[in-house]
């Protein structure tokens, strides 16, 4: 929690009623693509899960409203890049983040749906993810489907090292809230693994029908 400046703290255990609010503009500016370089989202809500761990916020709304910001987040860059197209990220795009733009368009057009699922996770890569997928014109559908269960699995992810930390491993155990949370993150970890093994498995089988004789 020394992560947040002291009047923040105070802040907000004087005002817990926006700390969904904090925590859903802090989730959504990390998302968007650019303005999420300018954010330290990691640290914030490592010390706000900290905070739910140690009973000053509510677990349920302060989840909700990072998966809410995130999907909201990813989803507007998405919508602006895919209406701006590629000649506003040539114009606009920093110079330092084109590298990670590059690999995300590459990653992007080789796994497609995965890309922008495990983007979320890969911290430049996510920073890029939506854009790519905008400019790629990706069908909506798809990208909302890999936005929207990327971002439930990464919210909890993200508060649970604060929330643990703050809790100590046998109350995290013991309390509803810390289960909740171990649970989801065990989940995220889990598709994690068999969606990652099941993409990793498709290239190969793509590669054995081109080369199998007609």
């Amino acid at each position: 929690m020394d992560v947040l400046p002291d009047t923040l703290q105070h802040w907000l255990r004087e005002h817990r009623a926006w700390a969904p609010a904090m925590v859903f503009a802090i989730t959504f500016l990390e998302s968007f693509p650019g303005i999420s370089l300018l954010v330290p989202a990691t640290a914030l809500l490592l010390a706000l899960g900290a905070m739910v761990g140690g009973g000053l916020l509510e677990p349920v709304p302060v989840l909700v409203a990072a998966a809410l910001g995130a999907i909201l987040g990813d989803a507007c860059g998405y919508w602006a890049f895919r209406w701006g197209g590629k000649r506003a990220v040539r114009r606009w795009l920093p110079r330092r983040s084109r590298r990670g733009y590059a690999r995300a368009m590459v990653m992007f057009r080789r796994w497609g749906w995965a890309a922008v699922f495990f983007g979320r996770f890969l911290g430049p890569v996510r920073a890029v993810a939506p854009a790519a997928a905008g400019v790629a014109r990706m069908p909506e559908r798809h990208f909302q489907a890999a936005n929207i269960a990327s971002a439930i699995l990464w919210a909890p992810l993200m508060l649970l090292p604060g929330y643990a930390a703050a809790q100590g491993g046998e109350a995290l155990m013991r309390g509803p809230e810390g289960t909740v949370l171990l649970g989801l993150a065990l989940v995220a970890g889990l598709v994690l693994v068999l969606a990652l093994r099941q993409r990793t498995s498709q290239p190969a089988g793509s590669a054995a029908r081109a080369a199998a004789p007609r």
